[in-house]
């Protein structure tokens, strides 16, 4: 009847506005796409969400896997659906609970923080939930990331690409850059790396939390180069159409901020082109994998881990521990001198 049901977008109100630990625009999407999935199908099947039970859900679980919907997500949307649910029942908007949970043991990897882990593997897991694995990242050996990279164009995105590969950034934190933490190379060891702040008040950031990563001399020279005879023409276009100057580096030929979904295209034609299948957060993984490969041979495997880590901004040592995995499937003589490589084609190209 197109009315509005005042239940979960009160609840997504709580996730956006009083939640603490839910501060990413993104997890909120996130959280109402779900909802509306769950929603659509209690309308669908002619059934209201207090009086719901744990076999209808389980319906709408089978019925997601049977569209081909992956575990993970089938999961995501179930564990929201019972945070729904959950705060309803504090609320005292319902009394019904139609989940239920069961205690399960995991083997855990052995990590260098196991010693403090008093949970001896076991936590409450969703009864409805899925049996998933922790996929192995995918990742581009090296002459194939280089041939990726220049295959692309125009020149800004290919810059793009090597900072993902380079520095482990993320595709929000490259196309929402702010030139202003771009670090001067000038006068800095051509041997040594350029140290740059990512400060989530100027730009974005995963969590808003500041990290550093470290560019390559040579990218640094080349991102400065750009935003130094490049950039100031795409910026008057930005200001002819918007009245003021930008802050974000990476502009379109018109001027206008570029998005994850022209990422995400231009990504897809140069795969079509060159027959190598990559998504911009394969350039992320890679990144990962060989940075591990290189801090391992000059640390231990705690430290490498830590590093890796911190310049990744994961918030758990357990998702870059899967860079373990990955970093197995490759031969190890690959990692020497990786970088080098990749700054030899970004000169070339530059």
């Amino acid at each position: 009847e197109m009315e509005l049901v005042s239940a979960p977008n009160e609840y997504l109100r709580y996730v956006a506005t009083i939640k603490g630990r839910t501060r990413s625009e993104k997890t909120w999407r996130t959280y109402g796409n779900d909802l509306l999935e769950f929603f659509a199908f209690l309308e669908g099947t002619d059934l209201a969400w207090d009086s719901v039970n744990q076999t209808q859900i389980a319906a709408w679980r089978d019925a997601m896997l049977e569209r081909g919907c992956k575990h993970s997500t089938v999961n995501q949307r179930l564990r929201c659906v019972d945070a729904f649910y959950d705060w309803a029942l504090r609320k005292g908007i319902t009394h019904v609970m139609p989940f239920s949970k069961e205690e399960v043991w995991v083997a855990k990897p052995q990590g260098f923080l196991a010693h403090v882990d008093v949970s001896g593997g076991r936590f409450e897991a969703n009864e409805l939930t899925v049996r998933t694995h922790k996929a192995v990242p995918k990742f581009l050996h090296l002459d194939q990331a280089k041939s990726f990279l220049e295959a692309m164009t125009p020149h800004r995105l290919r810059l793009m690409g090597y900072l993902m590969l380079l520095t482990g950034m993320r595709r929000e934190e490259v196309v929402e850059f702010d030139y202003r933490v771009l670090p001067n190379p000038a006068g800095r060891d051509p041997d040594k790396q350029v140290q740059m702040v990512l400060d989530p008040n100027l730009t974005k950031t995963k969590g808003n939390k500041e990290r550093f990563v470290v560019l390559p001399y040579d990218l640094a020279v080349a991102m400065c180069r750009y935003f130094t005879f490049e950039w100031p023409k795409l910026n008057a276009a930005h200001k002819r159409r918007h009245g003021q100057e930008a802050t974000r580096l990476f502009l379109s030929e018109d001027g206008e901020p570029l998005s994850l979904t022209g990422l995400n295209n231009a990504f897809s034609k140069v795969s079509e082109k060159t027959g190598i299948k990559c998504h911009p957060h394969m350039l992320r993984h890679t990144f990962g994998t060989y940075e591990l490969l290189r801090m391992g041979r000059v640390k231990t495997q705690r430290q490498a881990l830590l590093w890796v880590r911190d310049r990744m901004g994961h918030s758990s040592i357990q998702t870059t521990e899967l860079y373990i995995h990955a970093a197995d499937l490759m031969q190890h003589d690959d990692v020497d001198g990786y970088q080098a490589d990749i700054c030899e084609a970004l000169r070339r190209g530059d």
